[in-house]
């Protein structure tokens, strides 16, 4: 049986390619997406009822693809949800511009630009009120790493390595670790710590160890200039600004061994040799070091005597030290 023509039909018309006036804005086919761009931009919707959704996919066969988007991405509500619906990247035309919710997990490295600012490369400065609890702005938790291999293993909870180039005429100072801790308000503090450090074994079967809670190692110079003071801890006057009413440079606690010995100061470690320069010049055969001294002690200090002077019995050219 042969096809029906409406009368005056071009005899051509069966075919899609020989239609006229196919142009997509002439074309009566504006519902539909022209897959090489249409002059002013599309909009495509998904749905047209409310909660409707649109999606794209790379391909139908099961091996997906993936959906490229080949320049800038402009979100219009500023947020990225995950698959549950939840908010967890806000972003917005004035500060903050970029917020994250949830739990953030960088892989390999989290890096910055290279000039973020003049001033600072990544800043934290959270701020919140909250009545009690525990506030953390780096939280290395429990079980953060794991040695299961053959080897020697290091973890570092904290690990930074600033190096810094100096080119004349400029002047610079280094801080490997420049760490402030304030507090204001009317309620009362019962301790402020600028660096509070505690470190154990917990459950641990293995090999007898050391532990440091405080190690300064020597400085490494290269081959670059020698230092003219090589100083392993200096501590400020502890009483400025007039502010404290005991000021103490070092306190030490007593010292308490299940076996063996204890040391407030174990200074050499071969030959100990333990040198006091503090405060003043001292007087004559004086020094300052000071001393508790008697079952009810009396700060004493420590002086030279010469045999000269109420040293009779000693051998000529010997020094004694006496409480006075």
């Amino acid at each position: 049986m042969g096809q029906l023509r409406l009368l005056g039909e071009p005899p051509a018309s069966d075919d899609h390619a020989a239609l006229a006036n196919l142009a997509f804005p002439q074309a009566g086919h504006t519902g539909f997406v022209a897959a090489a761009g249409l002059a002013g931009g599309q909009t495509i919707v998904g749905g047209t009822a409310a909660g409707e959704n649109l999606s794209l996919q790379s391909t139908a066969h099961a091996a997906r693809g993936v959906v490229q988007i080949i320049d800038a991405l402009r979100l219009a509500s500023g947020i990225i949800q995950d698959s549950g619906g939840n908010a967890r990247i806000a972003l917005a035309a004035a500060s903050p511009q970029v917020t994250l919710a949830g739990d953030v997990r960088a892989g390999d490295r989290l890096g910055v630009a290279t000039i973020p600012s003049p001033t600072v490369a990544l800043k934290l400065r959270p701020s919140f009120a909250m009545p009690t609890g525990n506030m953390y702005l780096i939280d290395a938790g429990a079980e953060s790493c794991e040695f299961n291999g053959a080897g020697t293993g290091n973890f570092f909870g904290f690990y930074c390595q600033p190096t810094v180039r100096v080119t004349s005429p400029a002047v610079g100072n280094v801080y490997g670790l420049n760490f402030l801790a304030t507090g204001a308000g009317t309620g009362n503090f019962q301790n402020m710590y600028a660096c509070w450090t505690k470190v154990g074994l917990a459950f641990y079967t293995g090999a007898a160890y050391n532990l440091w809670c405080f190690y300064a190692k020597q400085p490494g110079f290269l081959t670059a200039t020698k230092p003219a003071n090589a100083i392993g801890m200096e501590i400020e006057d502890m009483g400025g600004y007039g502010a404290a009413t005991n000021a103490i440079g070092l306190k030490i606690a007593d010292q308490t061994v299940v076996t063996g010995n204890k040391y407030l100061i174990d200074a050499g470690p071969a030959t100990p040799y333990f040198r006091l320069i503090g405060g003043a010049s001292p007087g004559a055969n004086l020094t300052n070091l000071y001393l508790a001294e008697g079952a009810a002690p009396t700060l004493r200090r420590v002086q030279w005597v010469d045999p000269g002077n109420g040293g009779a019995n000693l051998v000529a050219g010997q020094r004694v030290m006496v409480l006075v």
